[in-house]
């Protein structure tokens, strides 16, 4: 039996891995099996994924309050909504963050309620920490089970923790100048509301810190599937689990093909086989446990206990061919349904879609079509995924250098690394603030505290800043007029999201920075920090105006035929609507082509109602059918044959 279904004294157990993998059922059965294994237990499932698809996997209604699983006494599930928690936060805590930001910065009330009802980026990571510690300081559940987003945010969430530590240093810098000054003028200190806070910040985040590094009490488990994209992904995430000292005994290794009833399963299955070795080999150290590829959804209670029977080793699964009903009549796929995509004058298109749709695969063929149809145009295709796989979609090495790609003498390739620039940044701009420092904390009034907290608060930077460096980068690109066409190859569906609200977020930011400037520009002479800052406000704006430029962009969703692939996509068009997005054209990837065999077609009868379903829900949209291959989309060749597929 897998170690974290074993061991009774386990509270908190993480699931993660990339997008498409099969996290948030892994996380379901897991949970449910618990709960009826240990009925004397409370069991809380919780998803930190920006696109929930976790009530989607128990097929029922969830959301932002616990909620209770139907017919399971001791079982609550909980999708965090990061705004919501925000909003809870502020009220509790607001007035003592103001308090404390008063006391230690020369900024009055009114600057410190401005920055302070901006809704930055990277937030719902730190309220998603934030509502973990409170959950686990309630000792009302036994064990919590996490959901989390791909690995890219996953690293970022389990970074936080220290990062937290380093902002509550800084607020306790600021609450010392205060306890200085008290003792100062009273002779002794009596705490506060302020130090009491700090005091529960400290306690809270200690605790996730602790727990997320005791083997006894925790668990992440990796989950993969024998692809390479997802090994690499794997791969990486274990190193920073290594790093933060996080227990890693067991692997999940979801999706293993079986059977060989037809050319197709045969050839599938052969392709896989080597990449099962791959894992075997490489993560020898870790206890493998291989889940089968189902020929059906894993959706409702029933489902999942069937897929933790399996995961529990008490069962096997083989599919038993068996006589099947006629078929739905398959969906005609036009030929090159998307071609007219390529005719429009359009410098962006993105693609976007839930984790695992093959958002990547699309964008590279997309990329390579283009390039090839306007010889004499430059194309750069770039990856805002803080996991990237473009290197791997091309095969060959891109990386966070603008790379030409080998056998295409006009298509480019870029992995964005925002770390990167982000540190490029603090270096750029350190000589402006501590000029700014110098002029505003000068003239007798640089005490220690000031200027500790001032030089403190350079140092640190908010999760999610990175998004704003990757946009800044893509900004710097269109400026300079270097490439004729951008495709993005996006993040998953929330994180998506997130950096498409970024240009309105970061004019919003600026906006107050300038009013705080020229308010005290009496004492700080504006300097070229100012400028610079001024020039990133316009280029915002010209990006934000581009997004939003029907005759610029256009943004295509990529689902697959499965309830969640479909749940997500709607939350997706309804989030593009609201950002006054154009998006007319809808990919249905990974649809298995007609086939005798009874596993395919017994998939293929579940996939086909999904395709009618969206159809009749999306009529309005250009709705296009890509076949699922029966190997890897690796190098130029399979990429110009999805291309055909595509675009004609």
């Amino acid at each position: 039996m897998p170690g974290f279904l074993g061991n009774e004294r386990l509270q908190f157990v993480l699931f993660g891995g990339k997008g498409g993998s099969g996290k948030t059922t892994s996380a379901a059965a897991t949970a449910l099996h618990l709960a009826q294994l240990r009925p004397e237990r409370s069991i809380l499932v919780v998803s930190t994924d920006p696109a929930h698809s976790l009530g989607d996997s128990f097929n029922c209604q969830i959301g932002n309050k616990i909620t209770s699983i139907s017919g399971v006494n001791n079982l609550w599930a909980l999708e965090m909504n990061a705004s919501g928690l925000l909003e809870d936060f502020n009220r509790k805590h607001g007035s003592v963050i103001k308090k404390l930001a008063d006391r230690g910065t020369y900024f009055d009330r009114q600057d410190i309620e401005d920055f302070f009802s901006l809704s930055l980026p990277g937030l719902d990571e730190v309220m998603a920490i934030i509502e973990i510690a409170n959950i686990l300081r309630s000792g009302q559940y036994n064990l919590v089970i996490l959901d989390t987003a791909p690995t890219g945010h996953t690293i970022r969430l389990l970074a936080l923790p220290a990062q937290m530590e380093k902002w509550i240093h800084v607020m306790d810098m600021m609450q010392d100048k205060h306890r200085y000054l008290f003792r100062h003028f009273t002779g002794k200190y009596v705490k506060d509301d302020c130090d009491k806070f700090l005091e529960m910040m400290v306690e809270d985040v200690g605790r996730v810190k602790s727990l997320l590094s005791n083997s006894q009490l925790t668990e992440f488990v990796p989950v993969t599937i024998p692809e390479p994209l997802s090994i690499n992904e794997t791969e990486r995430l274990l190193l920073t689990l290594k790093e933060h000292k996080i227990p890693v005994r067991n692997i999940l290794v979801n999706r293993v093909a079986g059977g060989e009833e037809c050319p197709f399963c045969l050839s599938r299955r052969r392709d896989q086989q080597k990449h099962v070795r791959e894992i075997e080999e490489k993560f020898a150290a870790y206890n493998l446990i291989k889940m089968p590829l189902f020929p059906h959804e894993i959706r409702g209670i029933e489902a999942l206990r069937e897929f933790a029977e399996i995961l529990l080793e008490k069962a096997s699964y083989s599919h038993k061919p068996s006589f099947l009903e006629p078929p739905l009549e398959i969906s005609s796929t036009p030929t090159a349904g998307m071609s007219d995509l390529l005719k429009k004058d359009l410098q962006f298109i993105l693609f976007g879609g839930k984790g695992g749709v093959g958002k990547t695969s699309i964008a590279a063929a997309t990329a390579l079509r283009m390039a090839r149809c306007n010889p004499d145009k430059k194309v750069l295709v770039f990856s805002t995924d803080p996991a990237h796989s473009l290197s791997d979609s091309f095969d060959c090495p891109i990386g966070d250098k603008i790379t030409l790609i080998k056998d295409v003498n006009n298509l480019y390739g870029l992995e964005i690394d925002a770390g990167r620039l982000l540190e490029d940044l603090k270096k750029e701009y350190k000589a402006d603030i501590e000029e700014v420092l110098d002029k505003f904390l000068g003239g007798g009034m640089d005490i220690k505290f000031d200027r500790e907290v001032m030089t403190e608060l350079i140092s640190l930077s908010p999760p999610g800043l990175d998004e704003i460096m990757a946009l800044k980068k893509i900004m710097e690109f269109v400026e300079d007029r270097e490439f004729d066409f951008y495709i993005l190859d996006s993040a998953a569906t929330g994180h998506l999201l997130r950096f498409l609200e970024l240009p309105g977020l970061v004019r919003d930011w600026l906006k107050t920075l300038f009013r705080l400037l020229l308010k005290y520009k009496g004492v700080v002479r504006l300097t070229s920090l100012a400028e610079r800052m001024v020039d990133l406000s316009k280029s915002v704006r010209e990006i934000q105006e581009t997004l939003m430029d029907a005759k610029k962009s256009e943004f295509v969703i990529i689902t697959i035929p499965e309830a969640m692939g479909l749940a997500e996509m709607e939350r997706l068009q309804v989030a593009l609507k609201e950002l006054k997005i154009s998006c007319h054209y809808v990919v249905i990837n990974m649809v298995i082509p007609p086939s005798e065999c009874s596993f395919c077609a017994l998939k293929s009868k579940e996939q086909q109602k999904y395709v009618q379903e969206a159809s009749k829900k999306f009529s309005r949209y250009l709705i296009n059918q890509v076949p699922l291959f029966p190997h890897e989309i690796k190098g130029l060749d399979d990429l110009t044959n999805l291309s055909e597929i595509m675009y004609g």
